[in-house]
């Protein structure tokens, strides 16, 4: 039997990356323990006067995905340096916060012991602990710090696993089994011809490395943007960058943040961080004229596939050894991406294939894509993919093939359908109305209404000076939406921004920066309109409208996303677009 040496070698590869992955993944999150479960946490220290009923300990247990802040444990002393406390005996731990409630404390931690029947095991303590309102001596064998502000806590640097988590293997496995044949069948399907490789060059491999690392962890697209720099210094072109409006309009937009940094925020040159994360608005705007290339758009949803894969096969695991299916929704998915700029990554992808293929392989992309987008969990993200999808359903009925598995995911798929029940509340917006909220955890507070709440409070901040130069772009500003939301009751969401970017951009520069603002999409829009331009215009609305429920440019992914995307369509013809891909 001769074998097909690239559906072999595919499939090889593919597996090995996985397995590769999930191990990388497994160890860098999880301890694995010997015993079946603990009954005591014990913690030694060398604070002769410590108060210790400040000391509380969250657990989070097996199946949970969080810390069961129901469920506190207190502390209390065995002798002069060791406090215990005893564990729930139906508890299956697997990590634990430890809070500080006295501001000032000085503590000292030489040793945290977790106690079983017949075995302990002692944490490290050189490992790097997730700490929050601690201000730290030293971590070098011992936990030293000083309690900088009231409930400053420390988290378990891993999670723990125990030999009763893969009784069950199998169940892992197979799952497994079947993305990997499916990944398989998709490479060994594609056809990689769209990207000529005698004709890439060094500007080329600059700009695929930059759309591939876009949605990677920070340290990695800041390479790869300082890379794009040096390699096309030389290339970049006066006239390139002024002859399309919206390249100057972002130039434009990140010296207005620049100039109320320096001359109107209080802090002025002293705190710069506002200006280091929009750098990108002024380096794509002066590199991406030079090298933009429509074609090397298709390296998104080659991303997306490929960071969703990881993200999917790594839940699955999670869903394994926790025995919860929230491991595949939302933030618990997309891990160490925030779940909606993730969907922004999705919907990019779903429009480009949606335009640029017409094989059946189309239809597949298109699904798995979807699904990964449910997992997400982003409402608004998820109903414009779905229009654009049943815009094209009405000349195409092969789209069904898509639809009806996508029906009945969100049916099934309870997180998703839980986070559109939420905004169906309409008495939930009587929270509105409300002088002081008692709960900070209410019940009314969803995704709408928080929202509302965001925008209401930023702009009454505002005074009339503040409607022309705005209040700052520095984290003072932040501050007066902090003291105004803990006034209303909100202490659980008193670092949130206004959650949308209109609100954002006026609240901060005023008229003069929030008009630029809606002129870069409403430009592109146009542009797309008279070039006839389906992908600009579907991107511009798209952009437009996600502006409403995000402060998209509150993190470095949306501005490189959102900046990339729409460079690259303005800044490259549909002459050189590849015609629709049949094979």
């Amino acid at each position: 039997m001769r074998v097909n040496k690239k559906l072999f070698y595919s499939f090889l590869t593919i597996a090995v990356a996985i397995f590769t992955l999930i191990t990388i993944f497994c160890f860098g999150k999880y301890k694995y323990i010997e015993e079946n479960s603990f009954t005591d946490i014990q913690i030694t220290h060398n604070n002769s006067n410590i108060r210790y009923e400040g000391f509380t300990i969250y657990a989070e247990g097996q199946t949970e995905n969080n810390f069961n802040y129901q469920r506190p444990y207190k502390l209390k002393p065995v002798n002069d340096s060791v406090l215990s406390v005893k564990l729930d005996d139906s508890l299956k731990l697997k990590s634990f916060r430890c809070y500080f409630e006295y501001a000032g404390e000085k503590i000292e931690i030489t040793s945290i012991d977790l106690l079983s029947v017949t075995k302990n095991h002692t944490i490290d303590l050189n490992q790097e602990f997730e700490s929050h309102g601690l201000k730290w001596t030293t971590k070098e064998g011992k936990l030293k710090f000083e309690v900088s502000q009231v409930n400053g806590f420390l988290d378990t640097p891993k999670q723990f696993l125990y030999p009763s988590n893969f009784k069950y293997i199998y169940q892992f496995l197979i799952p497994i089994f079947i993305v990997i044949l499916f990944l398989t069948y998709l490479v060994y399907n594609t056809n990689f011809s769209k990207i000529n490789l005698r004709t890439v060059g060094v500007k080329e491999v600059s700009l695929a490395i930059l759309i591939l690392s876009e949605f990677l962890p920070a340290p990695i697209y800041n390479i790869a943007l300082i890379l794009g720099v040096v390699l096309n210094i030389r290339r970049i072109s006066f006239k390139n960058i002024t002859q399309n409006k919206v390249n100057l309009l972002f130039i434009l937009f990140f010296v207005i943040y620049l100039i109320n940094n320096l001359f109107i925020s209080k802090e002025g040159y002293t705190s710069l961080r506002t200006i280091e994360r929009f750098l990108p608005f002024l380096i794509l705007s002066i590199i991406l004229p030079t090298i933009a290339n429509r074609k090397y758009l298709v390296l998104f949803p080659v991303s997306a596939i490929a960071i969703g894969t990881g993200l999917l096969v790594t839940s699955i695991f999670e869903v394994f050894v926790n025995g919860n299916m929230v491991f595949v929704s939302f933030s618990d998915f997309t891990k160490y991406l925030h779940p909606v700029y993730f969907s922004y990554l999705l919907f990019f992808s779903i429009c480009y294939i949606d335009l640029a293929y017409k094989n059946k392989l189309k239809y597949i992309l298109e699904l798995i894509l979807f699904i990964f987008l449910i997992f997400s969990g982003s409402k608004m993200v998820f109903l414009f993919s779905l229009i654009v999808v049943l815009i094209n359903l009405i000349k195409n009925k092969k789209l069904l093939i898509v639809i009806f598995p996508l029906i009945i995911v969100v049916l099934l798929f309870s997180p998703l359908k839980k986070r559109f029940d939420e905004i169906l509340k309409i008495e939930d917006l009587t929270i509105l109305s409300e002088k002081h909220i008692n709960n900070p955890n209410d019940a009314r507070i969803n995704g709408l209404t928080l929202r509302l709440l965001l925008w209401r409070e930023a702009l009454a901040t505002m005074n009339t000076k503040d409607f022309f130069i705005g209040k700052g772009v520095t984290k003072e500003t932040n501050k007066t939406l902090s003291k105004r939301l803990s006034n209303l009751g909100l202490k659980s969401h008193v670092g949130f921004n206004p959650h949308n970017q209109y609100v954002d951009t006026f609240w901060r520069t005023g008229f003069l920066g929030f008009f630029v603002l809606i002129a870069i999409p409403f430009y592109s829009f146009a542009l797309g309109l008279r070039n006839k331009d389906k992908l600009l215009i579907q991107f511009s609305l798209f952009m437009i409208a996600v502006m409403f429920s995000e402060s998209i440019f509150g993190r470095v992914n949306g501005i490189y996303f959102f900046t990339t995307v729409i460079l690259i369509l303005i800044n490259s013809s549909q002459l050189h677009e590849n015609r629709n891909i049949r094979n």
